[in-house]
């Protein structure tokens, strides 16, 4: 049997929530001040924010993202 090697779109063509969508624009925008857990998960893991010394930003990737998607 052979072994499905693919991986899942990442970074700017991933597929996104409106919602996650919505968090990561309004953390660009300095609007949001929680972000709710799951959709930091799912951003960290597609690399479009980071965590830089317990601060939450985001990367130059998520600001391609933001732009790509507007």
């Amino acid at each position: 049997m052979v072994r499905d090697i693919r991986t899942s779109p990442r970074g700017l063509i991933a597929p996104l929530k409106q919602i996650e969508l919505a968090s990561l624009r309004d953390l660009q925008d300095g609007k949001l001040l929680v972000l709710p857990r799951e959709h930091y998960t799912r951003l960290f893991d597609l690399e479009l924010i980071t965590d830089v010394d317990g601060q939450v930003a985001v990367t130059d990737l998520g600001r391609e993202r933001l732009i790509s998607d507007r």
